[in-house]
């Protein structure tokens, strides 16, 4: 199972630093846009049904349980998860400006949901928020991608195993 996974898993994470590269480039900010969240849940989904499917059709004569389906899923998303932080990580270290970049985008970000931030919690809290932006390194950031990105593979493993299961007989 692992074996034959595990090219998903690696094209999977190429795959997300590769779309979060070019919609950085397009200038857009994958960090605080909701639409390139959405994009990543795709290819997670895509991803885990892929590696799936060709397990359940061409190494386990056309069944697969739930318990599989599951193992499929944490086996391409653990791993996708892995290569794109690591990735971001290297990228951003090599290139401080990025995460100059980053921690303009946080700042605005946080301007632009400031009301809403104000009602929720105190003055204090948002300055402390927004002064908490200048302090983030490069590892912070790509362990909290690694954390969403494990999050989103989690979610969608089950419906995967749910869609793909089928049980003999």
């Amino acid at each position: 199972m692992v074996k034959s996974t595990a090219k998903y898993s690696i094209l999977c994470g190429v795959f997300l630093f590769s779309l979060f590269f070019v919609s950085l480039r397009l200038g857009g900010n994958p960090f605080f846009n909701i639409l390139h969240y959405l994009f990543d849940v795709v290819v997670f989904f895509l991803f885990t049904f892929f590696a799936g499917k060709e397990f359940k059709d061409f190494k386990n004569d056309g069944y697969l349980h739930f318990w599989q389906g599951i193992s499929i899923g944490s086996i391409v998303c653990i791993p996708a998860a892995i290569v794109f932080s690591l990735s971001l990580y290297v990228i951003f270290e090599l290139n401080p400006k990025l995460m100059e970049e980053y921690r303009e985008s946080a700042k605005a970000f946080l301007e632009s949901k400031k009301d809403v931030f104000l009602e929720e919690f105190s003055r204090e809290k948002f300055m402390e928020q927004f002064s908490a932006v200048d302090f983030v390194s490069t590892s912070e950031l790509a362990l909290q991608t690694l954390w969403k990105k494990l999050f989103m593979g989690f979610f969608i493993t089950p419906i995967v195993s749910i869609i793909l299961r089928r049980k003999p007989k």
